[in-house]
């Protein structure tokens, strides 16, 4: 009662000065008179040192405290691995000005018992003009995960039943990693991203309306992975090791290494990841017949278990002052054996012939991937600069699974023969690809961004499907198929940038021709293709006076279907439940509109709108006398997403820093298919909380939470989710070495329920997976932990890696 009564005696005393209320207006540097950008800065009273308001600063090292009573202060600024200052006693008098102006201050690093071992750490999440950062290097939380688990915890990213990646809503995310498209298909993406580990990652970007600089793909956006690299000269290098235990054990390790001289830059990389889980999959249908209906319940049980190699090894060789040459291999290799134990039970109106069946089905999957880079950089003079990039890079993905069928009536008697099926399947992909980009900044205050880019694609996969029949087994040759495809893309860009007063305008066109062929040899269909884009984008920001900004924006971009969506190869779960590609798909347009406005560092909202043409999406298909299902890709004829996101930083209080984010969003879709008619829309809305605890110099937690209400997305209705996530990390040894301990799902409120009820097809599905987790992880720093780091580039072929497809 007593706290109830202070603070309402304190809520009067506040209305009653709020007319005398000032700003609190400084700049923080560090102690090399250099910004310092997202520290914390706390306001305090003299009186009882008790916490008023806090902030954190902007990247010029600047910061506002809005609302101060007439009244005696201290402030208190602290980073992570700084040492935290007070600034001197400020009193603030109701004669004053509203804004009053403080003296600069600084923080110097925290100071270890012999030398200074740490530096300072960004927040998790950074809020840029262009971009949205997640710095996982810098997660409690992330330790012992898997990249897909990183996106699925970021600000308005969503991964579905089938790890699709969906941005603010959307489909047709393009991926990046350290700035490269994969040219592999969602579902190899997925899996390549379930087998790198967290603690390789060093942060993601993610970007709403990239500029015309970026190839067209991507109608959603395009995030960007960077991978972890390791200022004088020397060497050092990272450890790492881990352990998890789900319902399965994990492990992890590995090494980075970097070394620097006057002329060369020597650095590389190596993981291991070895993870076993399991995923449990029912499916519950009801089929239309002539006399009423049949029922189908499949329950799927999936025991999965994966050994993932990723490497990288790269030299830069410092020519001169202005050019440096740069040669770099990357790759990942792995394997992945899988098995499914999948009972399906009729009934209803039945006319199979049995009323159960079981699917035994056994997989190996192998997969080798490498890339290699050469790279030319060069500084003209000191406003333009040249860069040259030439790729190639290789994809195989061998795979044999084998499907054992058994047949029984309501009591488990055998009725019939089993029925063996054994498929024997190879993906080889091929890509080149070079790029040429020029950038100069003239003393008129215009910048200029101009290349062009081609990228030369070839994919041959083959299915081999063998029937056993008594101890013989025989080519299916209905089933058994060759597709080969082949893709040319011719593309060059102008960006230009210039601000006029504080109107800064940024407008770009890219043109992209493309030349492809698909020839499904057994089929005997062939579908060619040539086409020509254009694709303008323009973005317009400019502040409102001194604590608001607002940007405008607007994009059309284009995705192409990925090469395995383009096979028309069937992949079976069961007899009754398959997918297959489609060789007709055509590539979808979008045009992007949005609004962005920005409250100082408290305040970010965004306002968008998209409508899609020719709309990629899953659907699924029925055939109801076979009985038969399966999923495959379609056109839709019109598709658009509605989105608003709001984000805000929050110091709470000393140590303690909430970032809270809001989506809500609208997709809509009409389109005639198959089965029908598709007019459907949905509102949905998601809340992400990344909650995080500065203990002291060395003792960091985290707690992070979030909820998404039902999504639809064509077709599919995916219902509410929700998950719970905690971490903390020590460091030890000196600063050196870090200890960090994870919990994922902490709740195991995680999995997927998934709709369908259009026209003829009623199904509904239920998932769950391992994602209730703990994870336990080591790193150690060795060597000069000051020596500066390989050049970040974007290699040519980055976007195409990303529509390689993997046959699982």
């Amino acid at each position: 009662m007593k706290k109830l009564l202070l603070i309402c005696t304190g809520l009067v005393l506040n209305l009653s000065l709020i007319a005398q209320t000032k700003s609190l207006k400084g700049i923080l540097n560090d102690q090399d008179n250099q910004a310092m950008e997202f520290a914390n800065v706390l306001l305090f009273k003299v009186s009882d040192s008790s916490f008023v308001s806090g902030t954190l600063t902007e990247a010029s090292g600047s910061y506002l405290l809005e609302n101060v009573s007439p009244g005696d202060y201290y402030l208190e600024f602290g980073q992570i691995g700084y040492q935290s200052a007070n600034s001197d006693i400020i009193v603030v008098n109701s004669s004053d000005p509203d804004i009053i102006d403080l003296p600069s201050y600084s923080i110097t690093e925290g100071i270890s018992l012999e030398e200074v071992t740490v530096s300072g750490q960004k927040p998790l999440i950074e809020l840029q003009a262009d971009k949205v950062v997640v710095n996982v290097a810098n997660s409690a939380v992330d330790v012992g995960n898997n990249a897909l688990d990183v996106l699925q915890k970021s600000p308005g990213v969503t991964v579905d039943q089938d790890n699709n990646i969906a941005l603010k809503g959307k489909q047709g995310v393009l991926i990046l990693l350290d700035g490269k498209n994969q040219y592999i298909s969602n579902e190899q993406l997925s899996r390549l991203l379930e087998t790198m580990p967290a603690n390789a990652i060093e942060k993601i970007e993610i970007m709403h309306n990239p500029s015309a600089k970026y190839d067209a793909a991507g109608n959603a956006g395009i995030i960007n992975i960077k991978l972890k690299k390791k200022e004088n000269l020397g060497s050092n290098g990272t450890m790492t090791l881990g352990i998890g235990q789900g319902k399965y054990p994990k492990a992890n390790g590995g090494v980075s290494l970097n070394y620097r001289s006057e002329k060369i830059n020597l650095y590389g990389n190596y993981d291991y990841r070895y993870w076993k889980g399991f995923q449990d999959l029912t499916i519950d249908r009801t089929v239309p017949v002539e006399n009423g209906v049949s029922q189908f319940v499949q329950n799927s049980d999936f025991i999965n278990t994966s050994n993932s190699h990723n490497y990288k090894i790269g030299m830069d060789y410092y020519l001169s002052d202005k050019t440096t040459l740069g040669v770099m291999g990357r790759g990942s290799f792995g394997n992945w054996d899988g098995s499914n134990k999948n009972h399906t039970n009729i009934s209803g109106v039945n006319i199979q012939g049995f009323d159960q069946s079981n699917t035994f089905s056994e997989g190996r999957e192998d997969w080798n991937q490498y890339a290699g880079n050469f790279n030319i950089s060069h500084t003209i003079n000191e406003t333009s600069e040249l860069n040259f990039d030439f790729d190639i890079s290789n994809f195989s993905n061998p795979q044999n699974i084998s499907y054992d069928n058994f047949f029984f009536d309501a009591d488990m008697d055998p009725v019939m023969d089993p029925f063996f099926l054994n498929n024997t399947s190879e993906t080889d992909v091929e890509i080149l690809a070079s790029k040429l980009d020029y950038s100069k900044a003239f003393a008129s205050g215009i910048r200029i961004e101009t290349g062009v880019k081609f990228s030369d694609v070839l994919t041959r996969n083959s299915t081999v499907f063998k029937n056993k029949t008594g101890e013989i087994w025989e080519v299916d040759p209905q089933l058994t198929n060759t597709f080969n495809y082949s893709e040319e893309i011719y593309a060059g860009y102008l960006n230009t940038s210039k601000s006029f007063g504080k109107i800064t305008v940024q407008g770009g066109l890219r043109v992209e021709h493309t030349v492809s062929d698909g020839n499904s040899v057994t089929l005997d269909q062939q579908v060619k293709r040539e086409y020509t884009n254009l694709f303008p984008s323009l973005s317009i920001s400019h502040p409102i006076g001194d604590k608001h900004s607002l940007s405008y924006s607007y994009s059309r971009r284009l995705d192409r279907p990925t090469y395995r969506n383009l096979n028309p190869f069937i992949y079976f779960l069961d007899q009754f439940t398959f997918e297959k590609g489609n060789p007709f798909l055509n590539p979808q347009i979008t045009n992007s509109f949005g609004l962005n406005y920005g409250l100082e560092r408290k305040l970010y909202v965004s306002l968008n709108y998209s409508k899609t043409h020719d709309a990629m999406t899953q659907v699924i298909e029925q055939n109801d006398e076979t009985q038969q299902t399966f999923q495959t890709m379609v056109n839709l004829d019109s598709y658009q997403n509605y989105s608003l996101n709001i984000t805000a930083p929050i110091v709470i209080s000393q140590g303690w820093t909430s970032r809270l984010s809001f989506t809500g969003l609208v997709n809509d879709f009409k389109s005639e298919l198959e089965s029908g008619t598709l007019d459907q829309d949905q509102t949905t809305f998601r809340v992400n909380a990344n909650n995080e605890f500065s203990i002291n110099n060395r003792l960091n937690a985290e707690f992070s939470g979030w909820y998404q209400s039902s999504m639809r997305f064509g077709i599919f209705v995916m219902k509410p989710r929700y998950s719970f996530d905690m971490g903390i990390s020590l460091k030890v040894m000196d600063g050196l070495g870090k200890l960090r301990l994870s919990a994922n799902d902490i709740f195991n409120t995680l999995h997927n329920e998934v709709d369908v009820q259009q026209d003829n097809i009623d199904l509904l599905v239920n998932s769950d997976w391992e994602s209730q987790r703990v994870n336990l992880a080591f790193s150690y720093n060795f060597g000069n932990q000051k020596v500066k780091q390989a050049r970040k580039r974007r290699t040519a072929n980055s976007d195409e890696e990303a529509r390689v497809s993997r046959n699982n």
